[in-house]
């Protein structure tokens, strides 16, 4: 690819031969790599007519959110070294530098410098990414697939700090070979339907896979047994369900040794409304994400398989043309019955002003209302837009076909003071994102008077909408520009019970709060108050009780009870408690940077640790990894969420278990340890817990609360669902007026 001079002076009539002549060429040795793969590859610049002058630059910009590992040009023996020659004379030296230099989202950048010497037309600077001359592995490539993964070269040709565009070479990143499956259905169906399940084949960083082929023997919820030839790494397979209940389907690779099982089918019963899921939360590669709007929408759709969706692109980088494109790709991959889709802005002002706020409307042809324009306008008119929260939500005042949704990511959303909270427009606030997990967020909301549902998604920048996972993780930096580490964990989705899957049907679902978040899987919630289920507002007279049905994905170890922020009871659904639980949380800022470094390890002084469980762990890069009689080391980062460890212990009572992080370094003898005990380690909920537990072995569970609601207060009930592996739902809350 190349012409982009062009865009700068395509007022004049200058050919691409001559800005070649002139300016010089670059070009880039590859054109496909695999996703988390070590590889090497060249970027060539040949000088043009002009030359570099002593001083000169030359900057290559890649995407801020992208996760391809820091170049180094320091340690020629290491990971990721980067080299730079020259035919000419001149010396040319290389370092990497992401504050900035470059507008957002390019803000990666390697800067080359040309000194002691100049070069001449015709002369070569060549940058090596990985080069393995003195034993480096490579450079990592960046964990997710891209059409075009692009580098866009600047020059500097007389040291003046003014950089010329020169071109933007880019090489495609393609899915490694499958590691696993996954298996997704449909969560409610009626007995006798031909349903589809679905098997999706993943490589080792959950991206579907570059290819697949194998038998697969299906167990089809215990009713019969079949076979099916799969060919591709997505696969549809027609399942029928006979008899009513929650079921799962499991899907073997016999060959390969490969297993997975499906969400819960719930078969037939009398329910309203039918449970559905998506992802409302993300952007393409137009702002600061990754790829087009139609691959967006095209892999929620194909590949993530939720049921809803929406595009939410930071305003101030959105021009009207864009949001033409926007209106355009909502309109194209809207389809009543099979896949609904929500216009959306997200209003990015800066946090001193309101923060970022998703806006939904209902119909898919709206103006933008933009915060400010600092990335879509020019000169003066940067600043001009509705920049103060209380601003926005005047100008959707009274509609009902508006929906406002704070949330946490880049800029914090700030929440409006009691007085100010308009309960029609601001029917949820989302509490978990692959930024984090934000349940502080939700609970100052319902301090502040917020009557609203809690919901989650991804707010994805990696172009797996409804199937978002971790980036692989740079070293913890405090440095205020965005970055592929603060993208934690997997990204959230949200279910909406609907009596259609239509956009009128899903918006009464979320206008009526009958939706909830989950940690990314499709995990079945559902709870009853006196017969009101979650977003509804009651009264009660007497005693009461809450009770709640949960169909995971994995067992069920603890349903907590609370209202507001406070936790009003915990049931432990584990068998025994012989084992002892570890459970580190919490996250280092409510800005931009979130992520806690949390690598450590354990330590017993007498006794043995016989065996050791982790959960909680979504980036497979981290996890245990190393563990002997009495130590244990592992790789973490939290952001608000929870993980940690479960072990089983042959030590006395007077055994020192010593726990060492960089947030919390501490020892107790294990007969001080109490069950339920917490260690507060931190703002943010930065703490370590220990629980006395067993193994949870029941994925469909039932938990009953008995409540003392008729005291004249306010309530907001609503539940946490922890899984064995760590993941989570939450409800939204059943409001109890006093």
């Amino acid at each position: 690819m190349s012409g982009n001079i062009q865009k700068e002076i395509e007022s004049e009539e200058t050919s691409q031969e001559e800005i070649d002549e002139h300016y010089g060429t670059v070009s880039i040795s590859e054109d496909e790599v695999t996703a988390g793969a070590y590889d090497t590859w060249e970027i060539e610049y040949t000088v043009g007519e002009l030359g570099l002058d002593d001083g000169s630059r030359i900057k290559i910009a890649t995407n801020q959110t992208s996760d391809w590992a820091k170049p180094q040009f320091e340690d020629p023996t290491a990971d990721n070294y980067a080299s730079v020659s020259t035919s000419g004379e001149a010396t040319v030296e290389g370092h990497f530098d992401r504050r900035y230099r470059t507008k957002k989202p390019w803000g990666d950048n390697i800067v080359i410098d040309v000194h002691d010497g100049y070069t001449e037309p015709g002369e070569t600077i060549t940058v090596t990414l990985g080069d393995t001359s003195e034993g480096s592995m490579g450079h990592q490539v960046q964990t997710f697939p891209e059409t075009a993964f692009e580098f866009h070269v600047f020059v500097d040709m007389f040291g003046t700090g003014d950089y010329v565009l020169l071109d933007e070479v880019d090489y495609e990143i393609v899915a490694g070979e499958a590691a696993r499956l996954q298996v997704i259905a449909p969560s409610t169906v009626d007995p006798g339907e031909e349903t589809e399940v679905v098997v999706r084949a993943l490589d080792y960083w959950y991206n579907t896979a570059r290819d697949y082929d194998a038998e697969l023997t299906i167990a089809n919820g215990g009713e019969e047994t079949l076979t099916f030839e799969a060919d591709d790494p997505v696969e549809h397979i027609p399942v029928t369900f006979s008899d009513e209940g929650v079921h799962r389907v499991t899907i073997a690779d016999e060959e390969r040794g490969w297993e997975a099982t499906s969400n819960p089918i719930v078969v037939g019963g009398d329910e309203e409304y039918d449970v559905h899921w998506g992802d409302i939360h993300g952007q393409s590669g137009d702002t600061v994400g990754t790829g087009t709007i139609d691959e967006y929408f095209s892999f929620a759709r194909d590949e993530a398989l939720i049921d809803f969706a929406a595009h939410a692109a930071n305003d101030f980088q959105v021009t009207e043309e864009y949001w033409e494109q926007v209106k355009e790709g909502t309109r194209k991959y809207h389809e009543d019955g099979e896949f609904v889709t929500l216009l959306c802005n997200e209003w990015s002002t800066s946090t001193v002003n309101g923060g970022d706020h998703n806006v939904y409307f209902k119909n898919d042809d709206e103006p933008l209302l933009r915060s400010c324009g600092w990335q879509s306008e020019e000169g003066f008119d940067k600043h001009e837009g509705t920049y103060e929260v209380e601003d926005m939500y005047e100008a959707y005042e009274g509609r009902d076909d508006v929906m406002i949704i704070p949330h946490q990511g880049g800029r914090p959303a700030r929440l409006r003071d009691e007085d100010e909270v308009d309960y029609d427009l601001t029917p949820f606030v989302e509490i978990n994102s692959f930024w984090g997990v934000f349940e502080w967020f939700g609970q100052e909301a319902l301090e502040r008077g917020y009557e609203c549902g809690f919901i989650a998604g991804s707010d994805d920048h990696t172009g797996r909408l409804g199937a978002s996972r971790p980036t692989n993780d740079y070293e913890p930096t405090e440095v205020a520009n965005l970055q592929a580490a603060d993208f934690n964990i997997t990204g959230g989705i949200m279910a909406a019970s609907v009596d259609e899957l239509t956009r009128d049907g899903l918006w009464d679902a979320m206008q009526s709060r009958r939706c909830y978040g989950t940690t990314g899987e499709r995990i079945l919630l559902d709870v009853d108050l006196d017969g009101a289920n979650m977003g509804e507002k009651i009264s009660v007279d007497g005693d009461a009780s809450l009770d709640v049905t949960v169909n995971g994905t994995d067992p069920v170890k603890r349903i907590d009870l609370l209202d507001g922020s406070e936790t009003v009871e915990s049931v432990d659904l584990t068998e025994g408690d012989d084992l002892l639980e570890l459970t580190w949380s919490g996250a280092r800022s409510k800005n931009r940077h979130k992520v806690q470094n949390a690598d450590g390890g354990l330590t017993l002084d007498k006794g043995e640790i016989e065996d050791a469980e982790e959960f909680g762990f979504d980036n497979p890069e981290q996890g245990i990894t190393s563990m002997n009689d009495t130590t244990m080391e592992w790789k973490s980062t939290i952001s608000g969420n929870y993980l940690g460890v479960k072990l089983d212990l042959d030590a006395p009572e007077d055994a020192e278990l010593s726990f060492r992080t960089p947030f919390l370094s501490d020892s107790w003898e294990l007969g001080d340890i109490e069950d339920g005990m917490v260690v507060d380690a931190g703002e943010l909920d930065q703490q370590l817990a220990f629980r006395y537990v067993g193994e949870a072995t029941e994925k469909d569970v039932e938990a009953s609360f008995d409540l003392d609601a008729d005291d004249g207060e306010d309530h907001a009930y609503y539940v946490r669902v922890v899984q064995e592996d760590g993941d989570m739902a939450w409800s939204s809350p059943v409001f109890v007026e006093g």
